[in-house]
């Protein structure tokens, strides 16, 4: 089946005629087209060619105990099991004595990548010299641009020049303080790239920050008593074994790395969307530091110190408080508030003690009970909502198919009388 058309010009009517050309290709009802109206204008003036928003749950995850200090997580995501896993996993490392985390200040870097010209230099190495020789030209203009957040406690802080294979790269490192600074840097990265260009006759090719945050990392670790892992029936020091041979497997397997580090950024980027950071751009980072060696491996590491389990992570994280849609969607703004309105650098350690919770929470029921009893449970109740049950009643339905053995729509429908079913869904449609 084709797809459904829209209108020529689409993209520039207004919000309202927008929707109203959705409404009549996808024959929508009035009902389904106001949900979220409330927020048409706000995503009208955050993407282009906006029709409405696409809600994604938001949920808190509580009992996470940093360096002292308690906090409620909000996390946003559609997935399940993560808000549960990472509240249980906060839950038990908080017995213990909670995370100790730390960050580094919050630089993030630009790059100018230049071509050398044949009339005027013999390779990469012969403009890359010329280049030094305009040093201190270059870090003027960088640092002019940067009056304001030097103003701030952050700004210009250094500066380097290399030769590339046809090319030579020229790094900007910027302290932004608490904001994700993408902005800030493009703009000196292209005031440099221009004058850089001029000074020494080199083709400028492009300038642009790079997301990989290197200069912004974040950790976590803790120490869990093993005799306290005893789970389905598995001792604890042998539970602490197995956690720590699941990340060794995730070190020297590939296909395993993946989704063990999934597992990590299922709470950092529900944290990240929550605070309505740049969840790809963290992704990234945190995926290309997992391959920093050439082979992509765990984010996180586990160890057994005589009758303690460490966990430990150590990443990128390039989170602001400040800018961007982080100040600007009112649900990031309450999100913020239940964190206490936290520092770009405290978030960071949110993000990374949230990241290792909620790896530990999936290793720890892998190699104990597995991870579908947990998942099964949960995934049972939106079987229920699907089948028609609503509030408090899905999560009755839900919990006794789960408890049946038969997770599917024909067996919540059974559970529910006529009265319960919404609008429009009957005892005779399909199960699942």
């Amino acid at each position: 089946m084709s797809g459904r058309h829209l209108p020529r010009g689409f993209r520039k009517l207004a919000v309202s005629e927008r929707r109203e050309a959705l409404r009549e290709a996808l024959g929508l009802t009035d009902a389904e087209l106001a949900q979220d109206a409330p927020f048409a204008d706000l995503a009208d003036v955050m993407v282009e060619s906006s029709v409405g928003v696409m809600p994604v749950p938001l949920g808190i995850a509580g009992g996470f105990l940093l360096d002292g200090e308690s906090y409620n997580v909000p996390l946003a995501t559609e997935e399940p099991s993560v808000i549960a896993a990472a509240s249980y996993a906060a839950g038990i490392i908080a017995r213990a004595g909670g995370f100790t985390t730390g960050a580094d200040e919050p630089v993030m870097t630009a790059q100018v990548f230049l071509e050398p010209q044949p009339a005027r230099h013999a390779g990469p190495e012969s403009l890359a010299a010329a280049l030094e020789g305009e040093r201190p030209q270059l870090e003027g203009v960088a640092r002019g641009d940067l009056e304001r957040m030097a103003g701030r406690g952050g700004g210009f802080r250094d500066l380097r020049i290399e030769p590339l294979a046809g090319l030579v790269k020229i790094e900007i490192d910027v302290d932004v303080r608490d904001a994700m600074g993408a902005n800030l840097l493009n703009t000196v990265a292209e005031q440099v790239k221009e004058d850089a260009a001029r000074l020494c006759g080199a083709q400028a090719l492009m300038a642009v920050l790079t997301n990989a945050a290197r200069g912004r990392r974040a950790r976590a670790w803790f120490a869990l008593p093993v005799a306290k892992l005893a789970r389905a029936g598995i001792p604890g020091p042998e539970v602490a074994r197995r956690i720590v041979a699941a990340t060794d497997a995730a070190n020297t397997d590939a296909g395993r790395a993946v989704t063990h580090n999934k597992g990590v950024m299922n709470g950092i980027s529900a944290l990240a969307l929550a605070t309505a950071n740049d969840t790809r751009a963290i992704e990234a980072a945190a995926h290309a530091w997992a391959a920093r060696d050439g082979v992509y491996r765990s984010l996180t590491s586990f160890t057994v110190d005589g009758e303690e389990l460490r966990g430990f992570i150590d990443l990128p994280l390039a989170f602001a408080t400040v800018g961007g849609a982080v100040s600007f969607h009112p649900h990031a703004e309450r999100a913020l508030a239940l964190l206490g309105h936290p520092s770009a650098p405290t978030l960071s350690r949110i993000a990374a003690a949230v990241g290792l919770a909620q790896n530990f929470a999936a290793v720890y029921a892998l190699v104990s009970e597995g991870i579908q009893h947990g998942h099964m449970r949960l995934h049972a109740t939106r079987v229920a909502y699907k089948a028609g049950a609503r509030g408090d009643r899905a999560r009755e339905v839900g919990r006794a198919i789960w408890e049946q053995g038969d997770i599917s729509e024909e067996a919540a429908r059974r559970l529910l009388q006529p009265g319960e079913l919404q609008p429009g869904e009957t005892q005779s449609e399909g199960g699942g």
